[in-house]
């Protein structure tokens, strides 16, 4: 229904007992996370202090690892992403909110899977027309939402 299970896994409840738990962590969290509106939440009844938590994407979240001087960062999203954010600063540390957040069809296709589909033309997926015009009309709105020169941020 438009939902990551993996990240909708990741709930407020356990999200505030990790920040209650580890006061002096920073916190970051993908917004496709359950526990999204509870940190904003935590932020905004100054529960926690706003430059603490951090709502990222991927690649945010990878941009401030390697810019922050936290001793810790707590992660809220799939686990596979820690170890591209402990690559990033090693001096930090880097822990998931839900350890059990593993995204097993992230980790269905490797390397070597992908090099022979792509030298042999094999698992090609196809959609119909009308499916694929309107999955390419929305990743296009997203392009231009996240480019500068088309007014995003």
């Amino acid at each position: 229904m438009g939902e990551c299970h993996v990240h909708a896994g990741i709930d407020g409840h356990t999200l505030r007992e990790r920040v209650a738990a580890e006061p002096d962590a920073e916190v970051y969290v993908h917004p496709e996370c359950g526990c999204a509106t509870s940190a904003l939440y935590l932020v905004g009844s100054g529960a926690v202090p706003e430059d603490r938590v951090k709502v990222l994407s991927t690649g945010g979240m990878l941009t401030a690892a390697e810019n922050t001087t936290a001793k810790k960062v707590l992660i809220a999203t799939e686990t596979g992403m820690l170890h591209q954010l402990r690559n990033a600063n090693a001096t930090t540390r880097f822990e998931p909110v839900n350890s059990r957040a593993e995204c097993h069809y992230m980790k269905m296709i490797d390397a070597d899977k992908l090099l022979g589909s792509l030298r042999h033309g094999t698992t090609e997926i196809t959609v119909d027309a009308d499916t694929s015009a309107r999955a390419r009309r929305s990743v296009e709105r997203m392009i231009a939402i996240g480019s500068p020169s088309r007014g995003g941020e």
